[in-house]
């Protein structure tokens, strides 16, 4: 019999599409897919980000900050497409078949956990933008990081389509006058985005979360 694959202290990301059974079903899935070819090209893992059952997806990350950096580009790319929702776990995984990509282990129980938690959170009033929540076992977890990326939910939440694409530049390390011939705008009506937006704050802040360990 072949030995078990075993991930040990790394981090699952499972993420479900809010509200998707009202959304256009095909135009959705291809764009999801093409943002998950995106993220996987983008961010390095240990189990490439892929669809799953129903709208799920999910995918396992060495740290915590790898993790939280492949559920902001999805969801930055999937911008004016889907609203989605993340649930994090810090443990282990055991890749029970690889071929039909079987897993489980505490870090899928508590991905499974974050994402319920914060369906359930997002209900309560002035929690409206929560789409993000973190449980980690692992011995070197970061325990503010729960509440640290629901600031980041909340700026989000604040911003408009076009505003979160420049951010999305940003993060990519596009310069302004790129951003801006992307956009379609000139290069002073995307640094008055940025600078609107506090978006430099803003992708500042996702690049130190994104190098947790």
């Amino acid at each position: 019999m072949a030995r078990m694959k075993v991930f040990s202290e790394c981090v699952a990301l499972l993420v479900d599409v809010v509200g998707s059974r009202s959304s256009a079903r095909q135009e959705l899935h291809s764009a999801t897919l093409a943002a998950i070819d995106d993220v996987n090209a983008h961010v390095t893992h240990l189990d490439p980000l892929r669809v799953t059952v129903g709208d799920e997806l999910q995918g396992v990350y060495r740290s915590l900050g790898e993790a939280l950096t492949a559920s902001w580009w999805l969801r930055l790319t999937l911008t004016g497409t889907a609203d989605l929702r993340v649930g994090l776990g810090g443990g282990q995984v055991r890749v029970i078949d690889a071929e039909r990509g079987i897993q489980d282990g505490t870090a899928w129980w508590l991905a499974r956990e974050a994402i319920d938690g914060v369906e359930e959170l997002a209900e309560e009033t002035g929690y409206g933008s929560a789409r993000t929540a973190i449980r980690d076992d692992r011995s070197h977890a970061t325990p503010a990081a729960d509440a640290l990326v629901r600031l980041v939910d909340a700026h989000l939440g604040r911003l408009r389509d076009g505003s979160r694409r420049s951010l999305h530049g940003l993060l990519a390390g596009l310069d302004n006058a790129a951003v801006a011939e992307r956009e379609g705008i000139t290069a002073s009506a995307n640094s008055q985005r940025v600078s609107r937006g506090d978006l430099r704050i803003l992708a500042d802040s996702m690049t130190a979360l994104g190098r947790l360990p």
